[in-house]
């Protein structure tokens, strides 16, 4: 039996095993066991965790600190690689102080591993504020989470310098035993650290309450769990000597596990800032599901194995676009929903920009890494260029979105500077995508000219190489003004109220059986303008149909139902008098309805808010109010409770005055909107307007339009 199929077993068992007991629990066991967890998490190591702040967010915004160091840094070095790729001499004046390069691998190898740290601290921050705000705002341990990240950073730091260090105290450090030495301890140091902050993080999810695990939980919980199997299989693997066992970890600790991580970020922050929920659940279900039993097509390396077995890993990582394809779409959906609140976030503007890219980055990877895993050979520099471009590009850009939405967040300030942000996002993209195409031209050029055949053919490919180095300047300035602006929006005193100023396009969701929260409802994309409508559902015959979300608000199954019956709350007295006055003027200036609204609609906008409503109340001299009495006569008029008043709700509110007065004196005809006005009404003001006239409220939609057309 291959080896790798024993690595898989154990993956699936404990993904498993993890997903049944976050939802489930551990029965009677759960109390006992979470004391134990806190207690080891709030205690250990003794006295080094209480150097740490237990503040709300602190654990977050200490992850993208680093994450945000790390990227600055690796940019720098991708800048230095990619002008070494072109100039392999340019970096020979750091040999007076003992450091030179024979060819640029040592120095590429170094950017992946910063930049892949940069991705993956960023992202884990992103997502633990995820989940600590569908948690009661925070993680189980924040003084925990912030101590992972030191140790994480210092750790990657320790095994960065090991070498050097070695080879000051005469070691040999190209010898395979210090090689694998260096490697085992670096891997069981940093699968130590990211289990603390994998239990922290599932102790906070435990604090959800009845609430389901939300779909950006889910994709950290099971990235940090990958994460530490790799760790594992590889540590292991080594000493069993299976290349196997080896290549199967390598692949998770790349692909899965920031696949992983830029979803997870990627389902919190597009949906909150849009304000709209999850598009599709089946293809987020797709997305979760086939994401970690598939083989995503990036970073893939050779695989020593059988015929049958190559023939099976080209299967399933065929099947890995799959995924990928179907989490960009469903968020790309989602973002479509309300592209205004996206376009004005620089965070949720680079998340949607890296859902775009991220399926052509997955195409390419696929062609190439295809070549590369079956062993062929022809397309491998490309493949590296690819894997290389889609983390600076997709990787970056997710970076960029947890620095301006996550962090804030974390913080509970306002970002500092969006121009500047919004600047940066567009300078990671131009410069990683643009740099990626160049880079990849002189690398077909290359192979192109050694499959041709002619003896002596020299590709000239160094103004390609020059172009590529000189585009990525512009990802390498912005991760420096990027860095700067999450400085300067941790310095700001503008604090935030975790509240979202974007407006959902869907003005209406269904509540089901169960409870929720309002803090669970604002982190999954619900509005401050939704109207939460709690009521039995059926079909509405005719008219309009109403598209009702369940409260999960992550499922796209939807139903229809009929709004319902509105109650009519009395009016106070000093609101019955106003609008009495306001009947007056109308018939004393010979104005109609609709001529009083087009002429108090200043801004031509269809809406009349408070202010405008009281000056045109005072300028008619009906009423001179204050501010704190325009908003009960507003209530009182507003039928769908967005705080402004239309056409048809003051005809209403005129047409109850009259009808209030009209045994009282005689008043004139109640006015009746047009046909085209009624049948852009919603049922429930279709009601009100027909209980005003004195007419049956019963039937449909289309009924009451032509009821109330022939009255």
């Amino acid at each position: 039996m291959e080896s790798v199929f024993f690595g898989i077993a154990i993956t699936v068992f404990a993904m498993w095993f993890t997903a049944n007991y976050t939802e489930k629990g551990i029965g009677s066991m759960s109390e006992a066991t979470r004391q134990f967890s806190l207690f080891f998490l709030n205690k250990a190591p003794a006295g080094l965790v209480d150097l740490f702040e237990d503040k709300p967010g602190s654990g977050a915004r200490t992850w993208i600190n680093f994450g945000m160091l790390w990227f600055v840094f690796s940019s720098i070095c991708g800048f230095l690689g990619l002008w070494h790729h072109y100039d392999p001499t340019a970096l020979d004046s750091l040999a007076s102080i003992g450091w030179s390069y024979d060819n640029g691998d040592a120095l590429t190898a170094t950017t992946t591993k910063f930049l892949g740290v940069a991705v993956f601290s960023t992202l884990v921050g992103a997502g633990l504020v995820s989940i600590s705000r569908s948690s009661n705002g925070k993680m189980a341990s924040e003084a925990s989470a912030s101590l992972s990240a030191f140790l994480f950073t210092l750790t990657t730091i320790f095994a960065a310098l090991l070498p050097s260090l070695l080879g000051l105290l005469g070691q040999d450090i190209d010898s395979a035993i210090n090689i694998v030495l260096i490697d085992a301890v670096s891997k069981l140091a940093v699968a130590m650290i990211v289990a603390g902050l994998f239990v922290n993080v599932l102790l906070t999810v435990a604090n959800r309450g009845d609430e389901e695990v939300s779909t950006s939980a889910w994709f950290l919980i099971f990235a940090l769990l990958t994460f530490i199997l790799s760790m594992f299989l590889g540590f292991f693997g080594e000493l069993a000597g299976s290349t196997q066992i080896v290549w199967l970890a390598g692949q998770m600790g790349s692909s899965w596990v920031i696949l992983s991580l830029i979803f997870s970020a990627a389902y919190h922050i597009i949906p909150m800032t849009s304000g709209i929920p999850i598009w599709s659940a089946s293809m987020r279900q797709a997305n979760l599901f086939l994401l970690f039993i598939t083989l995503p097509p990036f970073f893939i390396a050779s695989a020593s194995a059988s015929t049958t077995l190559l023939n099976l890993g080209a299967i399933v990582m065929t099947l890995g676009l799959l995924p990928i394809i179907a989490g960009s779409v469903n968020l790309l959906f989602t973002a479509s929903g309300n592209t205004s609140a996206i376009v004005k976030s620089p965070g949720a503007l680079a998340a949607t920009l890296a859902m775009v890219l991220l399926p052509l980055y997955a195409i390419g990877a696929f062609f190439t890494g295809m070549d590369v895993f079956l062993g062929t050979g022809q397309l491998g520099d490309m493949a590296t260029t690819l894997d290389m471009g889609f983390l600076w590009t997709v990787g970056g850009l997710m970076i960029l979105s947890g620095a301006y939405i996550s962090h804030p967040l974390a913080c509970n300030k306002e970002l500092s500077e969006p121009s500047k942000a919004n600047l940066t996002v567009w300078f990671v993209l131009f410069g990683g995508f643009a740099s990626t195409i160049t880079n990849l031209i002189g690398d077909f050029t290359i192979q192109a000219v050694a499959n041709s055949g002619v003896e002596d053919a020299v590709a000239q490919t160094e103004g390609f190489y020059l172009v590529g180095a000189a585009l990525f300047y512009f990802t390498a300035i912005g991760a420096i003004v990027a860095t700067l602006v999450v400085i300067r929006t941790s310095a700001s005193k503008l604090t935030s109220s975790h509240s979202q100023t974007s407006v959902s396009d869907i003005n209406t969701y269904n509540l089901g059986d169960g409870t929720t929260s309002i803090r669970t409802l604002l982190g999954r994309g619900v509005g401050v303008d939704t109207t939460l409508v709690v009521g039995e559902m059926e079909e509405d015959e005719g008219g309009s149909t109403v598209i009702a979300v369940s409260a999960a608000l992550h499922d796209d199954e939807v139903t229809e139902f009929p709004e319902e019956e509105v109650v009519e709350e009395e009016q106070s007295e000093s609101t019955g008098n106003e609008l009495t006055m306001l009947v007056d003027y109308l018939v004393d200036s010979g104005q109609t309805i609709f001529q009083f609204f087009e002429s108090i609609d200043l801004d031509n906008s269809g809406m009349v808010d408070a202010y405008e409503f009281q000056m045109a109340l005072k300028n008619s001299k009906v009423a001179n109010l204050p501010p704190w009495e325009m908003d009960s006569l507003i209530a009182a008029i507003d039928i769908d409770g967005d705080g402004q008043i239309n056409l048809p709700e003051l005809s209403i509110a005129i047409a109850k005055i009259r009808k209030a007065n009209a045994a009282k004196q005689s008043t004139p005809e109640v006015e009746v909107p047009s046909k085209a006005q009624l049948n852009k009404m919603k049922k429930a003001e279709l009601v009100e307007l027909a209980t005003s006239l004195g007419l049956d409220t019963s039937g449909t939609k289309k009924d009451l339009v032509s009821l109330i057309t022939e009255a």
